[in-house]
Parts: C-alpha cells; sequence; structure tokens
C-alpha cells in the first residue's frame, strides 16, 4: 500500500509540475479568499497573492537563444522539486501563506512546517477544495526541525522568521549531506519586502534549456550547399 501511495504522490507532483504556471494561478487563485481570512491582515495577504500569482504567465515564457544551425535553443523555469514552507514562532500567517502559495504557483511539491496547526489544516483543505493535487502538499510531523532539513532531496527551504533564526537555519543546512538546499528567506515580517523581489518567484525554479535537431535528414548538406552557393 505504502509503495502505491509513493507512487501516485509521484505522479501528482509531476503531473502539477507540468500544468504551467498560468493554469496553476487559476487553480490558486479560487483558494485565495479563505488562505487571506486564515492571516492576521486579509487585505494584505490579498494584496501579497495577487501580486504572486500575477506573475504566472512570466514564468511559462520560453526564450529562445541563438545557437548552431540546424537546432533550436529554448530556455525556460522548470520547478526545483520538493519544497518546505517554514515558520517560525515569530513569523506571521501572512508570510508562510505567501510562500506556500509561491512554491506551489512555480510547480513544486511542498512541506509546510507552522506552528499553528490550524492554519496549517485549513490551508490544506482550502487549496484541495479549488483544485491543488492532495499529493502535492502535506503537513510535517512534530519532529525536530534539525531532522526535517535532513530529509532526503529537500530542494528548496521557504523559512519566514527573525535573521537570527533564519542565519541557523542556514547553518543547519550547511551540515546536511545530499544534494544542495535553496533557502530562500523571508525577514521582513512587517512589510514582506523579500517576496515583492523581482526574482523572488525565481528562486523556486531552476533553468534548463531545451535543444531539439531541427535538421532534417540530409538537411545538413543542403545548407552546405546553399553556403557554398
Amino acid at each position: 500500500m505504502s509503495k502505491v501511495f509513493k507512487q501516485d504522490q509521484a505522479k501528482q507532483c509531476e503531473a502539477w509540475a507540468q500544468l504551467g504556471a498560468v493554469k496553476r494561478s487559476q487553480i490558486l487563485a479560487a483558494a485565495c479568499d479563505k488562505l487571506a481570512a486564515l492571516s492576521e491582515d486579509s487585505i494584505k495577504a490579498t494584496y501579497l497573492f495577487n501580486h504572486l500569482l500575477a506573475q504566472a504567465e512570466s514564468l511559462d515564457t520560453v526564450n529562445r537563444l541563438s545557437g548552431a544551425t540546424g537546432e533550436s535553443n529554448d530556455l525556460y523555469l522548470a520547478p526545483r522539486g520538493k519544497s518546505m514552507v517554514l515558520g517560525t514562532e515569530s513569523a506571521s500567517a501572512t508570510a508562510v501563506l505567501g510562500q506556500l502559495v509561491a512554491v506551489l504557483l512555480t510547480g513544486n511539491e511542498v512541506i509546510l512546517r507552522f506552528h499553528q496547526q490550524q492554519v496549517c489544516e485549513q490551508a490544506i483543505a482550502a487549496l484541495q477544495e479549488a483544485g491543488v493535487y492532495p499529493g502535492v502538499m502535506s503537513i510535517a510531523n512534530d519532529s525536530e526541525l534539525t531532522t526535517l532539513l535532513h530529509i532526503s532531496r529537500l530542494a528548496v527551504i521557504a523559512a519566514a522568521g527573525s535573521l537570527p533564526q533564519l542565519a541557523q537555519i542556514g547553518q543547519n543546512l550547511a551540515e546536511t549531506d545530499g544534494i544542495l538546499t535553496q533557502l530562500v528567506p523571508v525577514t521582513d515580517l512587517e512589510g514582506l519586502s523579500q517576496m515583492f523581489a523581482p526574482d523572488y518567484l525565481e528562486r523556486f525554479c531552476s533553468e534548463r534549456v531545451k535543444t531539439v535537431n531541427t535538421t532534417a535528414i540530409g538537411g545538413n548538406a543542403s545548407l552546405i550547399e546553399l553556403g557554398m552557393g
């Protein structure tokens, strides 16, 4: 049963990643009112969510790069992978929920850890009701934070808290083995300025290049012939 569950979860995570940011933003938008109601300031939360979701189209943009004759090279953004949204005791629900929206918008799987358990449960329920695939989201257990940071293949940690708290998290991450985990911090818990930075969402993505050989059989010879004409 466990193996079947993991296979189904992996399929849901892959499907969510392949959905595209615009489609994901439409699903997330349906949950924003309920998410905003869970925050300390629903107006600020709604403004933040709308700002993030408005960037969906740019996340789906594919840029054609110059390359050798006979091939196309397309640069695009892809999800980094398994991520954790981590709110310390000093974090606001608005910051945590904003990071949750950001991680999901960029197509990543998310593990949510926040001391306000009811906020976590209601947020996940609202997102599932809106159409986010259940296998994409989970709530962390009560394990020690240092234990959770060693989760296998954790690609991103979106953490909200004070500067000393996040500095300690960064130090703990530096001592873990495995892949390099990106720390995306939010320390401005009042203005949330980091979440309005132009490259904020890109930190949850990795750049990839798709190269396609566009030359048909014999095409190289034709190109050479034209070049020598």
